[in-house]
């Protein structure tokens, strides 16, 4: 399963955190966008996640689990955000 990753190109902080997921991601299962997301423009300081199977797009805690998951060394962070509500 391969993710797209979507960031704001503007923010150095979103930019930063996009390049070291990637770098993260051995499995090469993150692809960085910094084109427009499905919900629209993404903020600064925020991600928009699109699962490339099934075409989801997700944001906020969601989107951070979905990366998590995705990348081996992030994968317990990802399981302890499932701990977290979502609205």
């Amino acid at each position: 399963m391969t993710i797209r990753l979507h960031y704001n190109p503007d923010c150095p902080v979103c930019a930063r955190r996009a390049s070291r997921a990637a770098r993260l991601d051995w499995l090469g299962r993150v692809e960085l966008s910094t084109d427009v997301s499905p919900l629209g423009p993404v903020p600064p300081g925020e991600i928009v996640v699109v699962d490339k199977e099934s075409g989801n797009a997700f944001d906020g805690i969601r989107a951070m689990r979905k990366l998590c998951l995705q990348v081996p060394l992030l994968f317990p962070y990802g399981l302890a955000l499932y701990l977290l509500p979502t609205r």
